[in-house]
């Protein structure tokens, strides 16, 4: 069997869609079973940066040796923004393949051959003339809560994504609730979908060295003690409310001694988050971390008090999945994706309410500084539901229906 995966938020993409990419395609590739599969790695290759050169340079030398899986790298001589405006903004039905042999010798063979299927993780399907197409679908945020989202990209996703699930053989979404909100807003039937969950990496675990969490605090300039959010700053993370929830908080009895630690990029639209946070006065008492390395994050995930993602709507939410792998305790919203995998196992808020941000939150920090029966049982259960949730099982249940999808080719 051959499988063409789109590689490209692999390459191009730090965080979210390109770490679960990442992720996925690391554990495929250490499937016993998966060895007898040929994999292709294509990836759009204009414009990279040094840093992305070396990630590819790096991958490929890992899959070079003897008894490494099966895998090539194919690269496609456009930028990513080039082929989203020839295919998806221009829709001009360029096929993949064709696009692979560009800039190669005339009357060679085509680098991406014929593929069974091709499985494209990023909402979109291209034009291609051979191999049955598997698109990941991981949120409809841009429809649900459209306010959220940058205006181009929100216009952009709109057109694509409906004609993409239409035209694609089968979809694979990050949990339950994407599948139904899938069948609800753009009426595609059930059957079409698979549910593949995400994972948490076997580094996230609770860390026993001190030595070293001193080390990290340290270097990234942590407080003692601090409430933790780590993802984009753009609006649909819901931190204009959670700020509000922390100035009512900080100066009470279980906010005294601690801060809020925001961690990740700036992302779309995060102004009026940065101007609420001014209007509250907590510029200054917020500590900002910028985007946190990947080495060092479990370690991050360790240091806080608590980890808050009161956010307005999840595809599937790997940051407090990842945290409660550390044995970190999670405050979370009970809407879309983080209902259906956290509850039972975190504290649950109302999003849309700040009152209820700050019960949950209140409610975690006053159980840590008694005697934490209440966290005790939510951290066991926390541990316990992680451990459904694997790279490892995601990449098992992503083969199966590669296979599925090649027999009824």
């Amino acid at each position: 069997m051959k499988v063409g995966i789109d590689y490209t938020p692999a390459v191009r993409q730090g965080g979210g869609i390109g770490r679960w990419t990442r992720s996925l395609v690391e554990a495929l590739l250490a499937l016993d079973e998966a060895r007898e599969v040929q994999f292709t790695l294509f990836y759009a290759g204009g414009g990279l940066s040094e840093k992305q050169e070396k990630f590819v340079r790096d991958e490929q030398l890992k899959y070079a040796v003897p008894g490494a899986p099966r895998v090539q790298f194919v690269r496609l001589p456009f930028s990513e923004p080039a082929l989203t405006r020839l295919w998806q903004r221009l829709r001009l039905p360029v096929p993949l393949e064709l696009i692979a042999r560009l800039g190669r010798a005339p009357f060679t063979s085509n680098p991406l051959g014929k593929q069974d299927v091709l499985h494209f993780p990023d909402f979109v399907v291209p034009p291609h003339l051979h191999g049955r197409s598997l698109v990941t679908v991981h949120d409809l945020s841009f429809m649900i809560t459209p306010d959220c989202a940058e205006e181009n990209l929100r216009k952009y996703l709109t057109a694509a994504v409906p004609r993409s699930v239409r035209k694609a053989d089968r979809i694979s979404v990050d949990a339950a609730a994407i599948k139904n909100d899938l069948h609800e807003r753009l009426d595609v039937p059930p059957a079409k979908m698979t549910v593949i969950y995400g994972g948490v990496g076997p580094e996230f675990n609770p860390i026993a060295d001190k030595t070293y969490l001193e080390e990290v605090r340290a270097r990234l300039k942590l407080p003692e003690k601090f409430l933790l959010f780590l993802g984009t700053i753009e609006p649909r993370k819901n931190l204009a409310r959670l700020a509000e929830a922390w100035a009512g908080l900080k100066d009470t009895e279980v906010g005294r001694g601690r801060r809020l630690v925001l961690g990740g990029r700036k992302g779309w639209l995060y102004e009026p988050i940065l101007q609420r946070i001014d209007e509250l006065g907590l510029r200054d008492e917020i500590v900002w971390l910028d985007f946190v390395p990947e080495g060092d994050l479990a370690a991050v995930y360790n240091l806080a008090d608590l980890f808050c993602f009161p956010s307005l709507y999840e595809g599937f939410g790997i940051p407090p999945l990842e945290a409660l792998a550390c044995g970190t305790p999670v405050v979370t919203a009970n809407n879309s994706s983080l209902a259906e995998i956290f509850t039972g196992a975190a504290l649950m808020c109302e999003a849309t309410d700040t009152a209820s941000i700050v019960a949950a939150i209140r409610q975690g920090l006053e159980s840590l500084d008694s005697n934490g029966q209440l966290l005790a049982g939510l951290q066991a259960e926390g541990l316990k539901r992680v451990s459904a949730f694997t790279w490892e099982h995601a990449a098992r249940k992503a083969l199966a229906l590669y296979r599925e999808m090649a027999h009824d080719s």
